[in-house]
């Protein structure tokens, strides 16, 4: 049966459009309409973000590189991934009420008398509070660096720079789960200590994890190697980190005077 599309004009056979990709059957308009496409949205956005979290923690390096070869229909896009459970992170911080050890220590360091430091210290934390609460930006503007640094450690690997950003993307929402899973035990703590422990097992965890991945998804059979380039990939971005940090405190105080 020969149908003219409605969106190019063309005239098709099939339930898809040649030219554009536009369906043959477009429905009205209507509430059954809206009804359908509701359960259809929210069925496959669940569907795509169970199975590719299933993934990063069952085989997160063969799951990575299968998304970067080609086979993705399965699989939740990169950058929505971080961004939909950095969302869900910071909406559940909120409502538990967690403060993290760094927070706890901003408050304290706000009681400085020296009107000059004080004021450092203010346009600081102002800067942290709102990174903490965009945290898909800060895990945004981070990935940057965090993906120059593995690029940098495994260049012999054959992949680029975009791809390591990808790589790095789903290991970024692979740290998140454990964040959020992590934070209601955080809510119990009552002492800095305690969150201290929690926050130590925490890093602990992704840290494995983000190594394990690292494993797989450069060469299963070159452990001890990706081991050590791994390790560099921490060194270097904790150089690279500190900098910036440095260069933005120099700026604030700069600012200040």
């Amino acid at each position: 049966m020969v149908t003219t599309c409605k969106n190019c004009n063309k005239k098709f056979i099939g339930h898809y459009c040649n030219y554009c990709g536009q369906p043959a059957d477009t429905h009205d308009i209507n509430f059954k309409y809206l009804w359908h496409e509701l359960q259809h949205g929210i069925f496959h956005i669940d569907k795509g973000i169970i199975h590719t979290t299933k993934e990063l923690f069952t085989r997160p390096g063969h799951t990575i590189k299968e998304y970067i070869s080609g086979k993705r229909v399965k699989h939740f896009k990169p950058v929505a991934y971080i961004i939909i459970l950095s969302t869900i992170y910071v909406l559940l911080a909120h409502l538990l009420h967690v403060k993290t050890n760094f927070d706890k220590m901003s408050v304290e360091l706000d009681g400085n008398n020296k009107a000059q430091a004080n004021e450092i210290v203010h346009l600081i934390n102002s800067s942290v509070k709102w990174l903490q609460e965009h945290y898909a930006y800060t895990m945004l503007m981070l990935l940057p660096v965090i993906s120059l640094t593995s690029y940098l450690a495994f260049r012999k690997s054959g992949y680029n720079y975009i791809q390591h950003l990808v790589l790095n993307c789903y290991i970024a929402g692979q740290r998140m789960i454990v964040f959020i899973l992590f934070l209601p035990v955080i809510a119990l703590c009552s002492s800095n200590e305690a969150v201290s422990v929690v926050e130590n097992i925490e890093t602990l965890i992704w840290v494995s994890l983000m190594t394990w991945t690292y494993i797989q998804f450069f060469d299963s059979n070159k452990i001890f190697k990706n081991i050590r380039l791994t390790i560099f990939s921490y060194v270097l971005f904790g150089i690279l980190f500190i900098v910036l940090l440095i260069i933005a405190i120099l700026t604030v105080a700069l600012f200040v005077r």
